[in-house]
């Protein structure tokens, strides 16, 4: 009987050391979580700071966040914790998606919802873990190991999860319904946890461009040290689609556009003072940061078209407000536009009309969509809204400006600077031209003048 106690003893002796023991490694471990969530948020939010603008990393910094309050719920809990818990933490995902977002060239969001017709007619919905390139690159980031993935893959999906082709091949259709520039992003997948050979060719097979540590077979994955994969500046560019602005001649003018181009305050007439705030407001964006200069870089070889409901109200615009100069610089730039007729895109004019979504915006910019230009426009407000409804426009963004020539309050001048250029100086480039061939004309460009010397076209 003593022996039977004293061994006893000594098992629990034992299993309280290896308790102590076990409480230790997990104590350890959840640290080693907690630090890692705490440097992906102060990550995050740099990049927030950084990068003002990215859609969706609020989103991101809320699930790192909510990983790391799990994290510490578990430090909290006095129940013996199971493996899997500690397995369970998202952080691994999250790092490659911030990972690429702090990586790729003109990322525009991320964790972005993109829904699309699924088969029969059913909608669907991917969720794009960064959307890059100004829009032209898809990225889907997985962390799961290779070996996991590659014996999904194997399995083809039979337990009801999609392999990492299948959800490709998702990301693949969506891309499809929802081009940029007239042309489907290009998809890609970054794997932060190695991939094999056999699921890279499935992928380049549907044109997906796979990157991370490729193995030869799975055994392989399992000896090797993973690295974080290093994306180069010519990577990105073979992520992107083929497709980019400047491939697009044609230019469709929204009545801001037309409104800025002739604007008083963007020929030197932003040194004059004003008594209304907004247009003092204008004025000092202006000064800071010009209008014409940027638009004529991004007009230069293109056509200009403009329909005739956005020509129509810019005509009403210059008859109400518009100063003699301004009325001079409008007949030298509607001489260089082709006009064309109102018809609008079929997605424009499904759309439902609210306050940011006008019945005049949806025929200006679908008309630019129906013929397949991009339109320049300072109307932000239409552009997030139909982007919320899931119609992206083809569109370059400028500054807003107003007609201004005839509010100037006194002869007052802001000290002038370099960076607003006085109205003899103002240009607009020497190679726009309108969507007809007007080349033979003579004419110069838009601006190659301005003021009381312009030369009118024909």
């Amino acid at each position: 009987m003593c022996w039977l106690i004293l061994v006893y003893e000594g098992m629990r002796s034992l299993s309280h050391s290896m308790a102590v023991s076990m409480d230790e490694a997990t104590g350890e471990a959840l640290q080693g979580l907690l630090s890692w969530a705490e440097e992906l948020l102060s990550r995050a939010q740099a990049l927030q700071a950084k990068k003002a603008g990215i859609a969706g990393i609020g989103k991101l910094i809320k699930k790192i966040h909510s990983e790391r309050t799990f994290v510490k719920s578990l430090q909290n809990d006095s129940v013996a914790l199971k493996g899997n818990q500690l397995k369970s933490t998202n952080l691994s995902h999250l790092e490659g998606v911030l990972h690429s977002a702090e990586s790729f060239g003109r990322v525009l969001g991320v964790l972005l919802p993109f829904h699309y017709e699924a088969d029969e007619g059913q909608e669907g919905t991917v969720v794009v873990d960064s959307v890059a390139r100004g829009g032209a690159a898809w990225v889907k980031v997985t962390a799961r190991k290779a070996r996991a993935l590659h014996r999904k893959w194997e399995e083809e999906g039979e337990y009801g999860e999609h392999d990492i082709v299948e959800q490709a091949k998702q990301y693949l259709r969506a891309s499809q319904q929802h081009p940029i520039n007239y042309q489907p992003p290009a998809v890609h997948v970054v794997f932060y946890s190695g991939v094999t050979q056999a699921i890279v060719d499935d992928l380049a097979e549907l044109g997906i461009k796979a990157h991370g540590q490729v193995f030869s077979t799975v055994a392989e994955s399992q000896k090797a040290t993973l690295q974080m994969p290093m994306i180069t500046e010519s990577q990105m560019d073979m992520l992107a689609s083929q497709s980019s602005e400047e491939d697009n001649r044609k230019v469709n003018l929204d009545v801001t556009t037309l409104v800025a181009l002739v604007s008083d305050l963007t020929h030197g007439g932003c040194w004059h003072s004003f008594a209304e705030p907004l247009i003092q407001e204008l004025a000092q964006q202006e000064r800071e940061q010009p209008v014409v200069g940027e638009m004529e870089q991004f007009l230069q070889d293109k056509e200009l078209y403009a329909c005739q409901t956005a020509i129509n109200d810019f005509q009403k615009i210059l008859a109400t407000i518009a100063g003699p100069q301004e009325r001079e610089r409008a007949q030298q730039l509607l001489a260089r536009i082709t006009l064309v007729e109102d018809n609008p895109s079929d997605r424009a004019s499904q759309l439902e009309e609210s306050h940011r979504i006008k019945h005049r915006a949806k025929v200006i910019f679908g008309t630019g969509d129906k013929m397949k230009a991009i339109t320049t426009t300072a109307n932000v407000g239409f552009v997030r809204a139909t982007g919320n409804k899931g119609v992206s426009f083809a569109v370059h963004i400028h500054q807003s400006r107003a007609l201004t020539e005839k509010k100037r309050s006194s002869d007052t001048h802001a000290q002038q600077g370099a960076t607003c250029r006085p109205s003899s100086e103002a240009t607009l480039g020497g190679s726009i031209r309108s969507g007809r061939d007007s080349s033979a004309n003579n004419c110069p460009a838009f601006g190659t003048a301005v003021g009381p010397t312009l030369q009118k076209c024909p």
